[in-house]
């Protein structure tokens, strides 16, 4: 039976009503909002043996600087599930500092007696679950930098603030892809390294424990993403871009064509760059 103009008319605005409040729901309570700027949902998660924790990036970032503090300073994987939910039960305007992690940790118990949850939010983090935490960027960010010349270590201001980021947290690490001066070699056409914009973390021999340590770092480092204007990681054939971070972690495909090479897999070391400006 035919519609009248009236029924068309009230088909039509029972639709619209409908996709006005899909795309409502769509952008406060899904990745999506973030990713557009306008969301109120919480742009990172993070999947653990047992559950998804949603956290702000203030959280991501707490939580993944207390876990490295918590490396460096060879705390137990107890340690480091107290001390995380401890830093995320305040309600912090900006990430806590490593000086703060560090004294997070003297003020545990002597033994620390988490959750089951807890510990396994603390197991992810320390690279148990490998690309277990995500982040989702606006697509504005990155716009207005300024295109940057490397400097005295071959690295750009913005590489070298993210160099110093990772020797704070981390300690000394085995780090490449850069030099006074430059690189011209070793690395695909077009590659950020011969830009200065690029680091390699190196976690070798390949072995189950440097491939978490390798996690670690990685995970670290998109949290940070925002901050440090990183544009991509990149760590055991996954990648996470900032353009593509409604994506998270994808499969990585070398550019140069189908290969086993763990190097070129980025099996032994995780590949940070950042945003070229301009």
């Amino acid at each position: 039976m035919a519609l009248t103009r009236r029924g068309r008319l009230t088909v039509t605005l029972s639709v619209t009503a409908v996709l006005v409040v899909v795309l409502v729901l769509l952008l406060t309570r899904t990745p999506l909002g973030s990713a557009l700027g306008v969301g109120t949902a919480p742009p990172c998660t993070l999947s653990t043996a047992s559950t998804e924790e949603h956290w702000s990036t203030v959280q991501a970032m707490t939580a993944t600087t207390v876990t490295g503090v918590g490396t460096r300073i060879g705390a137990t994987e107890n340690g480091v599930a107290a001390a995380v939910r401890r830093s995320l039960a305040v309600d912090r305007a900006h990430p806590i500092s490593v000086a703060a992690a560090r004294q997070l940790y003297r003020q545990l118990p002597d033994v620390a007696n988490p959750s089951a949850d807890s510990l396994a939010v603390a197991r992810a983090l320390l690279g148990h679950r490998g690309p277990a935490l995500t982040c989702v960027l606006a697509v504005t960010a990155g716009n207005g930098l300024a295109t940057e010349q490397a400097g005295r270590l071959g690295l750009t201001p913005r590489a070298e603030a993210l160099r110093s980021a990772l020797r704070e947290v981390f300690g000394r690490q085995s780090l490449g892809g850069f030099a006074p001066g430059g690189v011209t070699t070793g690395h695909i056409e077009g590659s950020a390294h011969y830009e200065g914009r690029a680091i390699d973390v190196f976690f070798r021999p390949i072995t189950a424990e440097s491939t978490r340590a390798g996690w670690q770092t990685a995970l670290w480092a998109v949290a940070h993403a925002e901050r440090l204007h990183l544009a991509t990681v990149i760590f055991d054939r996954k990648i996470w871009t900032a353009t593509r971070s409604l994506q998270g972690w994808r499969d990585y495909r070398y550019p140069g064509g189908a290969t086993d090479n763990p190097v070129l897999l980025h099996e032994d070391h995780v590949h940070l760059d950042v945003e070229p400006g301009g």
